[in-house]
């Protein structure tokens, strides 16, 4: 049986020794060594030296593949170690993954521990459960535990305090300001520490402020550190050379937040300037006459209450070589229907017209909603079509990490597109007044942010409303074209890219790769 820690002279000893110097414990202790190959970084060496000082408070912005989650099983492990009857709260917006990966890190510490020839009696004292990890004889006293509250109901992790309490936040830019405020008010006592670690991914909230008006370089009481992959032993040059490859600059936003640890420098509130839109508009066809296109017809249907309008458009695609990556060509060369008022006869008869004027086109229609009666209907009748769903995840993994959904990966696509030159429309089109001026207000119009996993996000329809911007029914249509999985049969020939066997599955792999990078 274990002597009662807390009265052990070799325990007062230890906590003399590393109580203030967690780089010492992480060496001597833990072995965190250049000659166990394991040695840390001079980036966690600062987060070290800034945690140790009693009452802190740690804000750490941060790019993929840093040592966070070894650093936080180090200073978890620390803390309970060293501090009598300590508590240590982790926190995120989705806790089952943190406890699993930080459990997993406290894990490979407490081994690296057990190990010391000298320091090894100290991991005994420790027992790993899988809520809560706790020492010997003081299981509701002493403790690291892991929990999250929803924004309506941020007291579900109040209730902790004490002379050691500390608190871990990690994603802490996706955690509400309201849960963060209970969090942050419970750290009432001189020694209370809070750390906060995310990926810089949005530019407003309490993370973002830590890190300007209530940062320690304007007078406030936060430490906030960059811990910028570019710099880290822990990140490859591999790494660096594909994400500047995926990025192509190390401006873009999508590198300032993974590797650079930097809050994005968004251009702007939207996805496309009036300037980027202006030029699509003036710009010739992009297909040129020996590519071997096809045709895309895509639908959306409107509410038929005077708000929403149906829209189908006809676009002419090619996939091929940009910039070393295979990219979609579009050229917009019809709108056969604009209608707020056309009824699902009308609308299926003109889709039938353009099947017929294109013969071999994909049809991609949006069965929810008011298209719901539409498809059912084309259905019934025997026309095969793509569905949109787009508010569900992307099914490639590669797509998942990017984009919050197929509406975000097909919108930031387009956007793409129309930016880098990739994108037309036709004479035709451009001769229909009141439609350019509309479709020239919605692609201006098209807000978007990072989300808490730094992926690109399209602000909801709902939440556009609220800020007074109309549905962006011609958009929707050109985006239907970027979806993923939307193919195409190029017009003289009668294979569908995209289909089942080998050759096309690599294709379909290399499109999904290749529509995440620019």
């Amino acid at each position: 049986m274990l002597d009662d820690l807390l009265t052990l002279p070799e325990w007062h000893e230890v906590c003399k020794r590393y109580r203030y110097d967690i780089v010492r414990f992480a060496v001597e202790a833990l072995s965190m060594t250049a000659a166990q190959a394991q040695a840390i970084t001079p980036q966690q060496k600062m987060l070290f030296e800034s945690i140790v000082v009693p009452g802190s408070r740690t804000s750490v912005a941060s790019g993929h593949g840093t040592g966070k989650s070894r650093s936080a099983g180090i200073i978890a492990l620390w803390h309970l170690l060293f501090y009598p009857e300590s508590v240590m709260l982790f926190t995120a917006p989705q806790i089952g993954q943190l406890r699993t990966v930080v459990w997993k890190e406290i894990n490979i510490c407490l081994q690296r521990l057990r190990n010391n020839k000298y320091l090894g009696w100290l991991a005994d004292y420790v027992v790993v459960l899988a809520e809560k990890i706790y020492i010997k004889g003081y299981k509701d006293t002493w403790f690291v535990f892991a929990k999250t509250a929803p924004k309506h109901q941020p007291t579900n992790i109040a209730g902790q305090h004490g002379d050691h309490y500390m608190v871990w936040a990690d994603e802490a830019c996706g955690i509400d300001d309201a849960v963060m405020e209970v969090a942050i008010g419970a750290l009432t006592h001189v020694n209370n520490r809070a750390v906060l670690t995310s990926q810089p991914a949005t530019t407003t909230g309490f993370f973002f402020d830590t890190h300007h008006k209530l940062s320690h370089r304007n007078g406030g009481v936060w430490i906030a550190l960059e811990f910028n992959g570019e710099l880290s032993p822990l990140v490859s040059r591999a790494k660096i050379r594909e994400a500047l490859y995926q990025y192509g600059s190390r401006d873009h936003p999508g590198y300032l937040i993974r590797i650079r640890g930097k809050f994005p420098e968004l251009k702007g509130e939207y996805l496309l300037t009036r300037s980027e839109v202006t030029s699509f508009l003036n710009r010739p066809c992009v297909i040129d006459p020996d590519d071997r296109y096809g045709y895309i017809i895509t639908v959306d249907v409107g509410g038929n209450v005077g708000r929403d309008s149906s829209v189908i458009t006809v676009m002419q695609v090619v996939d091929k070589p940009y910039k070393k990556r295979i990219e979609r060509y579009a050229h917009i060369v019809d709108i056969p229907l604009f209608s707020n008022r056309a009824n699902i006869h009308e609308i299926k008869a003109r889709i039938y017209d353009a099947l017929n004027e294109y013969p071999g086109a994909t049809l991609v229609v949006d069965p929810l909603g008011a298209g719901m009666g539409l498809a059912q209907t084309l259905k019934s009748e025997g026309v095969f079509f793509d569905e949109v769903k787009w508010g569900g995840p992307c099914f490639n993994n590669t797509l998942r990490g990017y984009y919050f959904n197929k509406r975000s990966h097909a919108y930031v696509t387009m956007a793409k597109s129309i930016e880098t030159g990739r994108m037309s429309i036709s004479e035709k089109v451009k001769k229909m007044y009141n439609l350019k001026n509309g479709m020239e207000e919605q692609l201006t119009r098209l807000p978007y942010y990072f989300d808490e996993k730094a992926r690109w996000a399209m602000m909801r329809k709902e939440d556009m409303r609220k800020k007074g911007i109309s549905s962006p029914d011609i958009a929707d249509t050109f985006a239907f074209g970027f979806m993923e999985g939307v193919k195409y049969a190029p017009a003289d020939s009668a294979m569908t890219y995209g289909a089942n066997d080998k050759d096309q599955q690599e294709w379909d792999e290399l499109m999904a790769l290749a529509s995440a990078l620019e």
